[in-house]
């Protein structure tokens, strides 16, 4: 059960992985980005790579850990899309 759980947060990181590197490259995000915005991204990659470091750390987790950085990865989609948001101008923060 728990690779199971391994390999689906692994697909959920990867996935949004790609929506991250596709939004830094789209319209709303390609002029000059704000201080803040910049390091919004930076922490977002940041934690995008420590994720994945600690998803690859080893070959089987257990239940608990992998629950932990599935929760994790929700977090940084939350946050991603908060900076889409705020890139695109649909909100400030």
């Amino acid at each position: 059960m728990s690779q199971d759980l391994i390999a689906d947060t692994r697909s959920k990181l990867d996935d949004l992985e790609q929506r991250i590197k596709a939004a830094r490259v789209a319209p709303g995000a390609t002029g000059e980005l704000s201080d803040a915005a910049q390091k919004d991204w930076e922490k977002m990659v940041e934690m995008h790579s420590d994720i994945r470091r600690k998803l690859d750390a080893q070959p089987d987790h257990p239940v608990g850990v992998v629950e932990g950085m599935r929760y994790d990865v929700d977090i940084l989609r939350t946050t991603f899309e908060k900076w889409v948001a705020k890139v695109e101008g649909k909100f400030d923060e």
